[in-house]
């Protein structure tokens, strides 16, 4: 399994200045060439008119399903937020289909940190399914689980030859951030990519920047 770091990633993500990670990255993005200015302006435009009121870190109300994933960057710990709730009318409302695996391919998606251990203290829970994210910008595209962890874990454990997960990957899952600024540091982090790495994104025609087709 991954080794957690979850204790630690909840305490420094209280500490993240999300604002002078957006501003640090439109510099960058500004300052490495024409390109990257243009897409940098733009940014500059969503962040002053768009997101300068969102509060971080994020709230998660009481009786909805949410799931936090850390990001380190080199201006700390970012807390994404996912609104679980809301991927499962997805799935349902689009009729998407899962995916089987063996247990012994996902289990390296748990992390030791999100299992209770004590089988006595397990409260069931299974209104919303199985879901995992592969994701090159917030999981390095390996396997994570966001929901259901202690599905995976037990299938593992008791030898299960299969088990059905909902798989999404980059840009598959944008409308699962609970928060603004959850998603739009996801699209800001692919763009920075694109510009100060040149990794090309999917993106064709005019609008070659996922800042110009971001929306709250």
């Amino acid at each position: 399994m991954v080794e957690s770091k979850i204790d630690y990633y909840e305490e420094e993500s209280q500490h993240f200045k999300p604002f002078k990670h957006f501003y640090g990255r439109i510099k960058e993005m500004e300052n490495e060439s024409n390109y990257g200015a243009e897409v940098a302006s733009k940014w500059s435009e969503i962040v002053n008119q768009s997101l300068r009121h969102e509060l971080y870190p994020v709230v998660h109300p009481i009786g909805q399903e949410t799931f936090s994933l850390y990001a380190e960057f080199p201006t700390g710990v970012f807390e994404y937020a996912f609104d679980i709730d809301r991927a499962t009318s997805l799935i349902k409302n689009e009729s998407i289909k899962p995916v089987v695996f063996d247990p012994l391919e996902i289990i390296v998606s748990v992390d030791e940190g999100n299992i209770n251990t004590d089988t006595s203290n397990i409260k069931t829970n299974h209104k919303n399914p199985v879901m995992i994210l592969q994701s090159q910008y917030l999981t390095e595209n390996k396997l994570y689980c966001i929901n259901g962890n202690h599905r995976i874990f037990e299938a593992y454990r008791n030898n299960e030859k299969q088990i059905e997960v909902y798989l999404f990957k980059d840009l598959e899952f944008d409308t699962f951030f609970y928060d603004v600024l959850s998603k739009a540091l996801y699209f800001l982090e692919m763009d920075y990519s694109n510009v100060i790495k040149n990794e090309g994104n999917s993106l064709k025609g005019e609008n070659t920047a996922y800042a110009f087709n971001f929306n709250c």
